[in-house]
């Protein structure tokens, strides 16, 4: 946990790693102690997981998804959508608190990606696949692995500047929030976090 003040609101950005089901723990332990609480996903994505037992069709993984679940089974089971952002959306759902999003819409998220990720390197994706089935990460804790493994990903150029984007979008977001709450719990990628709170304190200068 990385507690922040941002005016005059307290912010504890809480890293966690996607899919994993251990993770959700940790939402659990945080949960219940601030006015207000965020996740770096989408609105859409939100709304998905609140009805996830409605939606009958399984979301279908990509090839680069298969790679970072092979590896990251490591550390133990997996299951999507991610368990600790369901666990974050069922408990506010639970005490009727709105999940924040803080990160883009759909609409906003392809456009940025289109313009910003080449042809060229969307049709790399198998070969980064298959090569990232081979490559050694850093093993050590699955938050090590997650930023290893982004950090593999964001060597394509196109991929590292939506990552830049989203963290720039992500930061924003954290302020604006901070802007009108006492304390926020903001549930972040692991791999996203340095860069995140990087942003918040430039912004804050």
């Amino acid at each position: 946990m990385i507690s922040l003040d941002i005016g005059r609101c307290r912010v504890d950005i809480l890293p966690v790693v996607k899919g994993l089901v251990s993770e959700a723990e940790k939402v659990r332990e945080a949960y219940g102690k601030y006015e207000a609480y965020a996740v770096s996903l989408g609105i859409e994505e939100i709304i998905a997981i609140k009805h996830r037992d409605e939606i009958e069709d399984a979301q279908e993984l990509s090839e680069i998804d298969m790679v970072y679940v092979h590896h990251l089974s490591n550390f133990g089971e997996i299951e999507s959508p991610s368990p600790v952002f369901c666990e974050l959306v069922d408990a506010c759902a639970k005490d009727s608190i709105e999940v924040i999003p803080l990160d883009m819409n759909n609409e906003e998220f392809t456009e940025m990606y289109v313009k910003t990720v080449t042809a060229m390197e969307f049709v790399k994706e198998h070969r980064l696949a298959k090569k990232g089935m081979k490559r050694s990460f850093d093993m050590t804790s699955p938050e090590a692995f997650a930023i290893s493994w982004d950090n593999y990903l964001n060597g394509v150029k196109g991929y590292g500047k939506v990552s830049k984007k989203r963290e720039e979008y992500i930061a924003s977001q954290i302020i604006d929030i901070a802007r009108y709450r006492s304390s926020l719990l903001a549930v972040v990628e692991a791999e996203r976090v340095y860069n995140v709170i990087e942003h918040i304190k430039v912004d804050k200068q």
